[in-house]
């Protein structure tokens, strides 16, 4: 069952979603929000060859990745104005082998908190209307308040 969360800032939908597009990795991975809702959020990546491990299944750090993205913008959905997120730490468990046409992360606040937002991350493996669970993850996520979330560190 999901819970239903209120958003704390009314434009979360825009602040996420540009927030995303600044990552230069998700973009270098070709991975997508397909869904943002309060609390929920998912990141989608298509198969490519170079997203593989030796066995040709998605590779084990892409899977994470996507979870951790999906939860950390889950999480900022519902953050406030003049904030941004930054993961604290996760453990993630792989279920089956990822192989598919795509991989789908589809994470759901759990708990808010004052600090702590805590998320799970599902992903599956699709391929042709069929999928396969390839991971679940818990994710502790931090809000951090009056802190950018378009730093520019210096570097081009």
């Amino acid at each position: 069952m999901t819970a239903v969360f209120q958003p704390k800032n009314a434009d979360y939908d825009t602040v996420v979603r540009d927030s995303f597009a600044r990552q230069p990795f998700m973009k270098e991975i070709g991975a997508r929000i397909e869904l943002l809702e309060p609390g929920i959020c998912e990141i989608v990546v298509d198969w490519r060859e170079g997203l593989t491990q030796q066995h040709g299944f998605f590779h084990g750090g892409l899977i994470a990745t996507i979870a951790d993205g999906a939860a950390g913008y889950a999480s900022f959905s519902l953050f406030p104005e003049n904030s941004t997120v930054l993961t604290v730490d996760f453990n993630v468990k792989f279920l089956n082998p990822a192989q598919g046409s795509s991989l789908r992360a589809r994470a759901e606040v759990m708990k808010t908190g004052r600090t702590l937002t805590i998320s799970r991350t599902d992903v599956y493996a699709e391929d042709e209307g069929r999928s396969s669970h390839c991971l679940t993850g818990l994710f502790s996520m931090m809000c951090l308040m009056g802190k950018s979330d378009q730093v520019n560190l210096g570097r081009k």
